[in-house]
């Protein structure tokens, strides 16, 4: 229980020297605590019981595209994208075995009408807005925007069917990161210069987080 105490408190701190060095503008230590956060819940989750290979693999992909999108490069960009989105397959693969049957299956039931509605409007909504300015990048961010979508389309079922403790947090922690996710599109492509900047990680870190709380069981 200590140990588990210790971890989080140094997920807690690492997170918050995060988001005041994004407030502050110190770069460096922005960057350098940034690469610590996943590895630091990976810790606390290990620590707490013994998570699937793949929820740990899914956390080193995201280590991995918070690692490639700190240098400002068209290149890193596309391929901490890259790196993302696998981290949100296997989300959905882990999300898939909770609920049982296909994807296809999820979007059939009763109870997938409110989601579908919910991420359909967001996911329209954003690929209306952010269209004249994707360019070349529209396939690869449009791919990735889908499957950001599905992501919080299963996790807002999952709580829709089961309505407990865990699967609200994963469903508030799905709908964060597609928060974080489109404030990290709107400040590349659509504003001239950052306006979210520590919003970002503001809600990327609590929606890893909050997702953690059920898939390290799974």
């Amino acid at each position: 229980m200590q140990k588990n105490q210790i971890l989080l408190g140094l997920f807690i701190v690492v997170s918050i020297l995060n988001v005041w060095a994004k407030i502050y503008g110190l770069d460096l230590l922005a960057a350098g605590s940034k690469i610590i956060i996943i590895p630091t819940l990976i810790a606390l989750v290990i620590s707490q019981g013994k998570p699937s290979k793949k929820y740990i693999i899914a956390l080193l992909f995201s280590w991995l595209g918070d690692t490639l999108l700190i240098p400002e490069s068209t290149s890193f960009f596309i391929a901490g994208i890259a790196a993302f989105w696998t981290t949100q397959l296997l989300y959905c693969s882990l999300m898939l075995s909770l609920l049982g049957g296909t994807l296809g299956q999820q979007f059939s039931k009763r109870k997938a009408l409110l989601p579908l509605a919910l991420v359909g409007a967001y996911l329209i909504g954003t690929i209306y807005i952010m269209f004249p300015r994707l360019g070349d990048l529209l396939i690869p961010i449009g791919l990735y925007a889908c499957t950001l979508s599905i992501t919080g389309f299963l996790g807002i079922l999952l709580w829709r069917e089961t309505k407990t403790k865990t699967t609200t947090h994963l469903a508030m922690g799905c709908f964060l990161f597609m928060v974080s996710d489109s404030m990290i599109a709107f400040d590349a492509f659509y504003f001239s210069e950052a306006v979210f900047t520590h919003w970002v990680m503001i809600t990327y870190i609590p929606a890893q987080y909050l997702i953690s709380l059920l898939l390290r069981k799974s």
